[in-house]
């Protein structure tokens, strides 16, 4: 069967794209029909009776919720989503309040889409079955009046007493309904209507016949000659001559058909009443799994944050992206990266007199602020060992700028060694100094093992920079003439020789010692000024 639906949303391209989605449905047929604004809904809505409206909440003329209660007002059985961009429980509230049997949030999600229609769909199939059932209890009501009508009127028993209740004549018609002859009922039950009558108030009602001098009428029910129970429907009529009351008619119906169907459409509308509520029962239990399901995705979706947020403060963007999607992330090579080591002089000395947790928090501390360094200068953190910490420049992201980030890096890391015993003199921190090595070439960046994921290089360019950091004296920047060459025209340097390193010959080395003044946004040269980041950003 093919449902029509009404899509009524100001937003062309949201509009477009849930027919889109509807229209292009596998599993079910859809008639679409669009509008782009609430009183063109609302007028579609008389003209094509849909079986479900996606009603966009904020739209121009009449707005989702204005539509929403005139649909339920007037055509109880189309059911309404409202689609919007408000996802809080109050707009929830709202929404269902106003008669929305569901919500569809913005942007528009495919599954969502085609869940929530298939769901409306199925409650208008529900609303609509319900609607057809009353109405056709309401006709057999109908019918079974105009039957009682004709009852009244064919095979009754008629009976004729006098004044004073003496039972004087009884129709054909009172044999077929009770089974006996007149002869033998009056034998059986006599013949005053007191004493024949199987209703224990007749004796009130025969009072109620002479003083209003009107008809009256009562249902007995009663055993009848052959055992069976019927239903008895009497009505009391005086036949006055002149003023005085000469006799008095009684028409008896047999209404035990009637009854039985008044029974049986009792019992219908009980079987009706408890189908509503089941049906009311079941909407709820879907409202309630529907929210269930909601919360699950939400903290499902705070976990996946978390854990993406938690595998970003150890792992790159691209690796993260790699394990999510293949289980697995490659190395890469990279021709041109720049590492820098530092480590404390002495720290093993020094940490003699600390308690492990002193050391802890210390290294803490300093570690914390070398991350907030390199983070506002494109620099990844690779790992920490004992008191030494490495970073790289030009990874994962390549660039040619790594060899000055890393340097400016450095710059910043001497700076605050410089001054922490002042800024953080409270902190109780041990007096440390600081070792820096930067180098620069190529390496492999990646991600190895199984378990305990870790982002890590290698290379002789990473073993280079660490050789470098270790022939460094406190204090300085020292880099390889490698690095020299890239940053020669930026930064005040100082030729400290040929410096022998282990594995290798001799390496040239450079301590770095500020920027050129023209570069310097301050007169130490630790920070850059305008025109050098606008050179940067040129590289």
């Amino acid at each position: 069967m093919a449902y029509k639906i009404l899509i009524a949303d100001d937003d062309q391209m949201s509009r477009k794209v849930m027919s889109l989605i509807l229209s292009n449905d596998k599993n079910s047929v859809y008639s679409v029909v669009e509008c782009c604004d609430g009183i063109e809904a609302w007028e579609k809505i008389q003209t094509e009776l849909p079986d479900l409206v996606l009603l966009d909440w904020q739209m121009p003329g009449l707005s989702g919720l204005e539509v929403t209660k005139l649909i339920k007002k007037n055509y109880k059985v189309i059911s309404v989503i409202i689609v919007t961009g408000k996802i809080t429980s109050e707009d929830l509230r709202l929404a269902l309040e106003n008669g929305a049997n569901d919500y569809i949030k913005k942007p528009i999600d495919k599954i969502e889409l085609l869940a929530r229609t298939k769901s409306a769909l199925n409650l208008h199939d529900s609303l609509e079955e319900v609607e057809f059932k009353n109405k056709r209890i309401l006709s057999q009501i109908d019918d079974l009046n105009k039957l009682s009508l004709i009852v009244r009127q064919t095979a009754n028993s008629v009976l004729i007493f006098t004044p004073d209740g003496e039972l004087e004549w009884a129709n054909e018609g009172f044999h077929n309904m009770y089974g006996y002859t007149f002869g033998e009922f009056v034998q059986k039950y006599g013949t005053n209507i007191s004493s024949i009558s199987f209703n224990s108030q007749i004796n009130s009602k025969i009072e109620e016949l002479f003083e209003t001098k009107h008809s009256v009428s009562y249902t007995t029910k009663c055993r009848v000659k052959y055992g069976a129970t019927k239903w008895i429907q009497t009505t009391l009529t005086p036949i006055f001559d002149g003023k005085r009351i000469e006799k008095f008619i009684a028409i008896e119906t047999d209404i035990s058909q009637q009854k039985r169907t008044e029974l049986e459409l009792i019992k219908r509308n009980e079987e009706t009443r408890k189908l509503i509520q089941e049906v009311q029962k079941a909407n709820l239990e879907l409202e309630r799994q529907r929210l269930e399901i909601l919360e699950k995705n939400r903290m499902i979706e705070e976990e996946s944050q978390k854990a993406d947020k938690l595998l970003l403060n150890i792992l790159p963007q691209y690796v993260v992206s790699q394990l999510k999607t293949y289980g697995s992330s490659m190395p890469r090579n990279y021709k041109m990266a720049s590492v820098m080591f530092t480590d404390f002089q002495g720290f093993t000395k020094s940490c003699e007199n600390l308690t492990p947790f002193q050391i802890v928090d210390a290294l803490h501390f300093f570690f914390s602020k070398f991350d907030d360094i390199i983070n506002c200068h494109f620099i990844e953190k690779i790992k920490t060992i004992g008191d030494s910490y490495m970073c790289v420049g030009g990874i994962p992201l390549r660039n040619k700028s790594n060899p000055i980030d890393v340097i400016l890096a450095a710059l910043e890391i001497k700076k605050f060694m410089s001054t922490y015993r002042e800024k953080y003199a409270n902190l109780n921190l041990p007096d440390w100094n600081l070792r820096i090595g930067i180098h620069t070439g190529a390496l492999i960046a990646g991600m190895v093992g199984k378990i305990k994921f870790a982002y890590d290089t290698w290379g002789d360019s990473v073993n280079v920079a660490k050789r470098i950091e270790s022939a460094d004296e406190i204090g300085c920047i020292n880099i390889s003439s490698v690095t020299y060459k890239y940053v020669k025209d930026y930064f005040v340097c100082r030729y400290r020789g040929s410096v022998e390193i282990k594995n290798h010959k001799d390496i040239d080395m450079y301590f770095v010692d500020r920027l050129l003044p023209e570069y310097s946004l301050d007169d130490e040269g630790y920070y850059p000024n305008d025109k050098f980041l606008e050179i940067l950003n040129s590289i």
